[in-house]
C-alpha cells in the first residue's frame, strides 16, 4: 500500500465524566484497554488504542471527563484534554449522554468551538432513551451551537451503532503514513496497566472519597519468574484515616482488592501474576506538584533537574 493510499491520524474522544468515551475506547479497541467504572473521572490520563486496517491506522485517544479543576490533579486531567484537543486531533468525536442533561456541556462545548477539526456528535446510551424527539433535540442544540459534520447514535456498553461511527472516522483521517507499528495496540507500557486495573477496582470497591485520593504506584513489575509473575504495588492515599479504611477489618477489603486486580491483570496480560499491595500516606498529593512530577501527571521542570 502507497503512504499516498494510506490513511493515518487521531481520533479524540472528548466529553464529560460519564460519557462513556472509556467504554467506547475499549469497544473500538476490541479489549479492556482503558478503566471502566460507573464514578466519573476514572480516566486521569490520556490512553491510546490503535485500530488498523489494510489501508488505515487510526489512533483513538480516550480523554479524562472534561470538567473544572478544583484541585491540582484536575487541572493536569483538564490539560490532558486541551492538548489532545488542540494539538493531536483529526477528528474530534463529541460524546454526549444521552440521558443527561445537555447544557452540562456548556464549557465543553466553549472550548470545541476553537477548533479547526471536523466534530462528530456522538449521542450515546441511546438505547436508554425511549422518545427519539429527545435524540432530534439534542442533535439539534449540538449543531446551533458547533460545525457538527456527523451525528452517531451508539449504546458503547451494547456495542451497537459502532460501525459507521468506525467508518466516517477512517475516511476523515488524512493521507499519511502509519504513526504506529502494525502490530501496535497502545503506547502504553504493562506497567501502566496494572496500575491502572488495580486503580479501576479501587474505583469499583470503595465508596466516598477514597478512589479519588489513591494513586498506584508499580513498584516492582517481574517477569518469566516461573508458573506466575510478580507485580508489588503501593497504593498512595492522602490522610491517615484513609489508611484503615483501605485495608479493611482484618486486611478484608485489600485482600479482596488483591484478588480482584490479579484476576484483571491476568486477563489483560494473557498469563499469571502474584500481586502484592501496600498502602502508603502521601499527604494531599493531589495537590502537590512534587508528589504530581513523582507521580508523571506533570513534567518536571528541567530547571529543577
Amino acid at each position: 500500500m502507497s503512504e499516498q493510499h494510506f490513511k493515518s491520524g487521531f481520533a479524540v474522544l472528548a466529553g464529560l465524566p460519564n460519557a462513556g468515551k472509556s467504554t467506547l475506547l475499549n469497544q473500538l479497541a476490541g479489549g479492556l484497554l482503558s478503566a471502566v467504572t460507573h464514578k466519573p473521572q476514572t480516566t486521569r490520563q490520556n490512553i491510546l488504542a490503535i485500530s488498523q486496517g489494510d489501508n488505515y491506522q487510526v489512533v483513538y485517544v480516550d480523554t479524562p471527563g472534561f470538567l473544572i479543576p478544583k484541585y491540582k490533579l484536575q487541572q493536569t486531567m483538564s490539560d490532558c484534554v486541551d492538548r489532545a484537543v488542540r494539538e493531536d486531533a483529526d477528528v474530534v468525536l463529541f460524546m454526549v449522554d444521552a440521558t443527561a442533561d445537555f447544557a452540562d456541556n456548556e464549557k465543553l462545548i466553549a472550548k470545541l468551538k476553537t477548533l479547526f477539526c471536523p466534530i462528530f456528535l456522538v449521542l450515546n446510551k441511546v438505547d436508554l432513551v425511549q422518545d427519539h424527539t429527545v435524540l432530534e433535540a439534542l442533535e439539534t442544540c449540538a449543531k446551533d451551537q458547533l460545525p457538527i459534520q456527523k451525528t452517531f447514535l451508539i449504546s458503547a456498553a451494547k456495542g451497537t451503532g459502532l460501525e459507521p461511527l468506525k467508518q466516517a472516522v477512517v475516511d476523515a483521517m488524512p493521507n499519511s503514513p502509519a504513526y504506529f507499528p502494525p502490530d501496535q495496540w497502545t503506547d502504553r507500557w504493562e506497567r501502566f496497566y496494572a496500575a491502572e486495573f488495580i486503580r479501576e477496582q479501587i474505583f469499583l470497591l470503595y465508596q466516598q472519597e477514597i478512589p479519588y485520593s489513591t494513586y498506584v504506584e508499580i513498584e516492582k513489575f517481574a517477569e518469566n519468574l516461573g508458573p506466575k509473575n510478580f507485580i508489588r504495588a503501593n497504593i498512595h492515599v492522602e490522610r491517615e484515616s484513609q489508611k484503615p479504611i483501605l485495608i479493611g477489618k482484618g486486611g478484608s477489603m485489600i485482600a479482596k482488592l488483591r484478588e480482584r486486580s490479579q484476576k484483571r491483570i491476568e486477563e489483560f496480560l494473557g498469563k499469571k501474576f502474584r500481586v502484592e499491595l501496600n498502602v502508603v500516606v502521601s499527604p494531599d498529593w493531589r495537590n502537590s506538584k512534587t508528589f504530581l512530577e513523582q507521580f508523571g501527571y506533570i513534567d518536571k521542570d528541567p530547571r529543577e533537574v
